[in-house]
């Protein structure tokens, strides 16, 4: 009687049950198969087909859910009605504990409506238990110290009362609404076998390939089995049901036990004789795994792929494997199904609500600029907008960064028609209105269904998918919605979409197939590649959420965490009864602990298994990934154009810190100044220490500005005047307002960014640095009573041309634009001084020219220094260069030049300290020689752009 299926040469379960009724001439006008997946309905169908190779009528295949369902007189209410069902018998009756409202009830409602589930479904007798309950609770807080209980005490005990009142309470409320819960329904059935009978009298039932079952689906079978209208077909094997400790067998003994049967059909013993080749792959990372099954698929023929299941033990790797599944492999069906929450719908939804919950918080409707980008790249987006949208969003995006906004105003975003539609919608307050916002996101949900461009597929399916549980819970609230938080409605919207799944499509019946573990109940393939078989994820370490204790839930016969392993271990083992070769992999990366151990269930076929049945071969392997070439380089040679462009940047200018640059790491100069990277542009949430030293410069400049000589609009030159000990008493009273509108520029008008958190106190900081500098330059002025202080330049830029002469290239001779802006040059008692803010500590060591022993030279000294990333000595050479500068404007040779550092107020400034046989006069021609040996060095063809190892990496290094 055996048959084949798709080509494969075993018997498989499905067909047995096909022989099974052609053994026992069970009519298909009367029978009905129940199973305990969708999935094995069609393997079912196909296998009446292929058994009698003719189209029959077949008999009624149906899951067990849907059949209970169906027989039911009254419909099943979902799960968020019935929350909110109870949740009004809390209202009128609320328990003495700290839950006043839906946020709190739902936390622990939802345990409890799961709790009553299981009562019903179990037969349990819910007085017993809620006594029982409430005796172990009165034990655990009896007080053998005190006459009375706490008052935390009584309002605990209280919660205890109330849990027997509300399970019978909400009974008879949906009795009195024409609902049931799940539960209920099963008890139903379980207590009213007739209704099995109530369309049909002769019909037979066959339930097949079932493994754990509740007390009324076994009290249903075991009615029908005595009555002699119903057989069950057990999918076992004798290596763990004869072995009364294996956890796979245990529900199947539990079963016979109950049935009083010393065994049931279908128990064989193909685990202990069969011959089965099983290799274990080691992976480092989670998702080499799918290279090791990707690589193995490719080398299967069509036939062969036909036969193959891939298992993925953890289906969170599903994205994984679908990248590497080879084109070759042509038809692949993905039983499980993508789901929403792996989606690009996840982040959709996050940023719905987070908008939703900032416009509460701040009360008003200003878009945080990261809520506007992410909005503006989401795939849903980008999938809508047109090219010329596009480019408008980039040039919202250059002005965010240019003004540094950090909130934005709606109609600033309103770039098109398409566009205002979705920012009315998406940027519109719900104002604690749920129902609303459950309308607005279905409003999007049609505007982006509408819009998406066909190439975007992927992302209409979602949007449909969501539509429709969206639509589910519309429904729901239209006609009932307790009042809750955002944070509640979020949690309670999640769990509405969550779970869903959008099914890729592809034949249940050829080709490759992609399942979960649950899919496979009742199926058998030749070939299996378990993917992703750590501890942790199959057997699943989710813990039961229930308020009933774990020895009260034996006792009334309860599930507890043994029979969820029990169940788990069943659906793998079952899975080796036809199966020939067999592929797992695992990882031994490690995201959380024990996450790197291989599932026990590796360990079990090698300990337990394999040393029963010689015939079964063990093989273990580690994969070690091909080595791939690095994505940076650490050396850049020197080509013609890297030469050509180099001249380019030196003729339209350099500054101190681009030779600096190049001093400290050539490598770090070719990418932001020859490639010309630069710096990330970003928009500054938290003051950095860059951004405040210019917020310091700016205020400073605005209260010497008046000082310093000017002219008015017609041309005529106002001479600057003196600055008094009074005067700098005066602009210190000033500070706060500059300091204060300096921060309002740099956030765009919005006070909010600044007055609280790190920025308040950055902006305090920045107030006492300006303060100490005017404090500062007051002293020295009190110090020196008869030393005038005039202001000659603030901010200053000073820019040269340097002539370098003939370098490497006798075509080419270089002119070098030499600039520098000096922050404040002066005029202090005749002696003329440049003057350089720095926010950073200084001391005065790091402005002295020296020269160590084995230097032969003092431009030796600053050149190695730098290339070897010495600290020392290291704005000597930027103080030089502003001397230079202003000599080569001015004709004047600089008396001083120092560094003023916000840090060290009291030794401030700094000043240049030069060897003795170094004059002032000496400093152009030194500098020159210092700038051409530079200059030769970025030139030379001979020595390629490399990173210095003295340097830190940069993020391009990096």
């Amino acid at each position: 009687m055996d048959r084949l299926i798709g080509g494969m040469n075993m018997e498989t379960f499905v067909n047995r049950i096909v022989s099974h009724m052609h053994e026992r001439a069970l009519s298909f006008q009367t029978a009905c198969i129940v199973v305990p997946s969708e999935r094995m309905i069609a393997y079912l169908q196909r296998a009446f087909f292929e058994f009698y190779q003719q189209p029959i009528l077949s008999p009624k295949i149906v899951t067990i859910d849907r059949w209970i369902q169906d027989l039911n007189p009254i419909p099943v209410l979902d799960k968020t009605s019935l929350l909110f069902e109870l949740y009004e018998l809390f209202r009128k009756d609320p328990v003495e504990i700290e839950v006043n409202s839906f946020d709190s009830f739902m936390a622990w409602g939802q345990t409890l409506l799961s709790d009553f589930d299981e009562i019903d479904r179990y037969l349990v007798p819910a007085d017993q238990l809620f006594k029982n309950l409430r005796d172990i609770r009165e034990i655990e807080n009896w007080s053998f110290n005190s006459e009375e209980l706490s008052k935390g005490q009584i309002q605990f005990m209280a919660f205890w009362d109330k849990l027997k009142p509300y399970y019978f309470a909400l009974e008879e409320r949906l009795k009195s609404k024409s609902v049931t819960t799940k539960g209920k329904a099963y008890r139903y059935l379980a207590n009213n076998i007739d209704l099995a009978f109530a369309n049909d009298k002769d019909i037979q039932f066959v339930f097949a390939g079932f493994n754990a079952l509740s007390e009324s689906e076994i009290s249903i079978m075991k009615q029908l089995s005595i009555m002699g209208r119903a057989s069950i077909l057990m999918d076992s094997d004798e290596f763990y049901f004869n072995d009364a400790i294996h956890e796979a067998g245990q529900f199947q003994r539990d079963l016979c036990k109950r049935l009083e049967l010393k065994a049931l059909p279908f128990i064989e013993n193909h685990l202990g004789t069969k011959e089965m080749h099983i290799r274990v792959v080691e992976c480092p990372q989670f998702t080499s795994q799918a290279q090791v099954v990707g690589s193995e698929l490719k080398k299967l023929n069509s036939r062969q792929l036909n036969e193959t299941l891939v298992l993925l033990a953890d289906e969170s790797l599903l994205s994984s494997i679908l990248k590497h599944l080879p084109a070759e492999i042509g038809q692949a069906n993905i039983t499980v199904g993508l789901p929403l929450r792996q989606t690009s719908l996840r982040s959709w939804v996050d940023l719905i609500f987070r908008l939703q919950e900032s416009f509460l918080r701040r009360g008003n409707t200003s878009i945080y600029y990261r809520d506007f980008i992410q909005f503006a790249h989401h795939p849903f987006i980008l999938g809508v907008l047109s090219a010329a949208e596009k480019k408008e969003i980039q040039d919202i995006e250059s002005r965010i960064i240019n003004h540094n906004w950090h909130f934005l105003d709606r109609k600033k975003l309103d770039l098109s028609e398409r566009l205002s539609e979705l920012n009315r919608l998406i940027f519109e307050p719900w104002k604690n209105d749920w129902l609303r916002g459950i309308q607005v996101i279905q409003q999007l949900n049609e505007k982006l269904d509408l819009w998406l461009e066909e190439k975007n597929e992927l992302e209409r399916a979602i949007v449909r998918r969501f539509a429709h549980s969206t639509i589910v819970l519309q429904n729901i609230m239209s006609t009932q919605s307790p009042q809750m938080s955002i944070s509640s409605f979020r949690n309670l919207f999640n769990g509405n979409w969550s779970n869903e799944t959008i099914a890729y499509f592809g034949n249940p019946l050829e080709g490759l197939q992609i399942m979960g573990l649950l899919e496979t109940r009742g199926l058998d393939f030749k070939r299996i590649f378990v993917f992703g078989l750590n501890e942790g994820s199959m057997p699943p370490q989710n813990a039961i959420n229930t308020i009933i204790p774990m020895d009260l839930r034996k006792y009334f016969g309860l599930p507890t965490p043994r029979e969820k392993q029990g169940l788990f271990a069943h659906h793998f083992y079952r899975l080796l009864h036809q199966a020939e070769e067999m592929l797992i992999t695992y990882s031994s990366a490690s995201e959380s602990v024990g996450s790197s151990e291989p599932s026990r269930y590796i360990q079990q076929i090698e300990l337990e298994l394999a040393q029963i049945n010689s015939n079964i071969q063990i093989q273990k392997s580690f994969y070690t990934a091909g080595s791939k070439e690095k994505v940076g380089t650490t050396s850049i040679e020197k080509t013609e154009e890297i030469i050509d462009r180099i001249y380019e940047v030196l003729g339209s200018g350099i500054s101190f810190s681009m030779l600096d640059k190049f001093m400290g790491c050539p490598l770090d100069f070719y990418y932001r100044y020859v490639l010309r990277f630069g710096e990330e542009n970003k928009v500054e949430e938290d003051i950095e220490s860059s951004t405040l030293g210019t917020i310091i410069h700016y205020v400073l400049e605005n209260l010497f500005a008046p000082f310093i000589d000017r002219f008015d609009e017609n041309g005529r030159k106002i001479s600057g005047k003196v600055v008094t000990e009074e005067d700098l008493l005066q602009m210190e009273k000033e500070v706060p307002l500059l300091v204060s509108r300096s921060f309002e520029l740099h956030f765009s008008e919005d006070r909010n960014s600044w007055q609280t958190g790190t920025n308040h106190i950055n902006f305090e900081v920045a107030k006492e640095m300006v303060q100490n500098v005017l404090r500062r330059d007051r002293t020295i002025l009190k110090e020196n009573p008869q030393k005038a202080l005039f202001i000659l330049g603030l901010e200053r830029r000073l820019e040269t041309v340097v002539p370098i002469g003939y370098v490497f290239d006798p075509n080419k001779q270089i002119e070098v634009r030499l600039s520098g802006i000096c922050d404040r040059i002066d005029q202090f008692d005749g002696i003329h001084r440049i003057i350089d803010y720095k926010s950073g500590s200084v001391s005065q060591d790091k402005v002295e020219l020296k020269k160590t022993a084995n230097q032969e030279s003092y431009e030796e000294a600053i050149l190695t220094n730098r290339r070897k990333g010495n600290s020392q000595q290291k704005h000597v050479l930027q103080l030089l260069i502003y001397c230079y500068l202003y000599y080569k404007e001015t004709g004047i040779l600089t008396d001083q030049a120092g560094i003023f550092s916000f840090r060290s107020i009291k030794e401030s400034p700094h000043f240049l300290k030069l060897p003795e046989d170094i004059r002032k006069e000496d400093i152009p021609e030194f500098l020159e020689r210092i700038l051409k040996q530079t200059i030769t060095d970025m030139l030379d063809r001979s020595v390629p752009f490399e990173h210095n190892k003295d340097s830190k990496f940069c993020a391009y290094c990096n």
